[in-house]
Formats: structure tokens, C-alpha cells, sequence
């Protein structure tokens, strides 16, 4: 059922995306700053090296005032300890809601509302006590967790084709399938409930 709903929250996107770009593109501007002869970034996170995952983005315009990202993302964790491997792909809608070109910058302030889903394989090393004493165990599990909610960011082009990205906000994630990891805290993987989001983005615009 959750597959189906993040499956019909990314189709409403696209169609909405669709309708609103075929109303605006043909307007877009070109001579307002040199930034806006680029309708393409390509991005990378920064933010989601601490969680063990290399994560790119592209950015696409489909409006003066509104673009699409989409982010794919590869999770890897392997040592003694905790092995982990991850798929993460995230759907963005964003909408600027202020523009500001000056000369050889451009700053944007968006809000986007997004999906995402993250599939996960983990084998992780847990300290088990019982009547022989305590000894570690190796727990295994796989699982996906889907995700909705909404971000807010400044977005900062610079050196022609430069760009920095920064936002934050949060949304609520659900679970699916995971049996033994049960750790609720909000920043593990198998993690469901509301969750914050922050991160910063470094990108290239083309």
C-alpha cells in the first residue's frame, strides 16, 4: 500500500510540473543574468557523507520559477562491525519563491515538497546478554522505508556556474519489512515517524 501511495504522490508531481511548464516555459528569461542561461545543476550532498552514502542530484528547470530534482543515492558501510548497503532515490518539486540576480550572483529562496524511498540490507553487530554473559550477535534484516514532506532552502549561484545549496525541514517516513532492527531512534535507518531534514548541497550549473 505505501509503494502505491509514493508511486501516486510522484505521478501527481509530474503531472502538475507538466501542466505548470507548459504555461511559463515559453517566457523564460534569458537576459535577466547570466545564471539563467543554465537550466541544468548537477549536485552532490555533503551533508550525506556522515550517514555513509554518496549522494548526486540533478536539477532541471522547467519554469523561471520552478524546477524539478531528482536524487539517487548509494549507501555503503563495511567493516567488523556493521555491514550496510542502500539504494536511496528522492523526487523533488521546487518552487522559488524569490529571486534575486545581482551582477555576478543569484540567490533563490524555495520551498519543495518531496518523495522519497530508501531500500536498505543491513547486518549489524549488537551486544546480546543472557545467563552466560553478554556476547555480540550479528542481527541481519532488509527493508524499505518510503517518505513525504517538505523542504525549505536558499539556493546560491556564483563564479558563473557555481552553486551551494542549504535547506532544512522534515517530512514523516514509514518502514516496511524491517523485522529485527528496532532501534527507534530518529536518526537510524530503519527509523519511522516524523523526521527532520537538513543537509547542504555543492552543484555545477550547464
Amino acid at each position: 500500500m505505501y509503494k502505491k501511495i509514493f508511486l501516486l504522490c510522484a505521478v501527481l508531481i509530474m503531472v502538475s510540473v507538466q501542466v505548470h511548464s507548459q504555461e511559463q516555459v515559453a517566457g523564460y528569461d534569458k537576459s535577466a543574468n547570466s545564471f539563467t542561461q543554465y537550466r541544468n545543476i548537477y549536485k552532490f550532498s555533503l551533508s550525506e557523507f556522515t550517514r555513509n552514502t554518496f549522494q548526486m542530484g540533478y536539477e532541471r528547470f522547467v519554469a523561471p520559477s520552478t524546477s524539478l530534482y531528482f536524487i539517487a543515492g548509494l549507501t555503503s558501510k563495511d567493516n567488523n562491525n556493521d555491514n550496510i548497503f542502500g539504494i536511496k532515490t528522492e523526487l523533488q518539486l521546487k518552487i522559488h519563491a524569490y529571486t534575486s540576480a545581482r551582477g555576478k550572483v543569484m540567490h533563490r529562496l524555495y520551498f519543495a515538497p518531496y518523495v522519497m524511498n530508501h531500500y536498505l540490507d543491513t547486518e549489524l553487530t549488537e551486544w546480546v546478554y543472557d545467563n552466560s554473559g553478554s556476547h555480540q550477535v550479528k542481527i541481519s534484516d532488509s527493508y524499505d522505508a518510503i517518505g513525504t514532506g517538505v523542504m525549505f532552502g536558499w539556493s546560491f549561484s556564483f563564479a558563473k556556474r557555481m552553486n551551494i545549496d542549504v535547506f532544512t525541514g522534515g517530512g514523516i517516513r514509514r518502514t516496511i519489512g524491517s523485522g529485527n532492527n528496532s532501534n527507534d531512534g530518529v536518526w537510524n535507518y530503519s527509523y519511522s515517524g516524523i523526521t527532520p531534514r537538513f543537509g547542504i548541497d555543492v552543484g555545477f550549473l550547464f
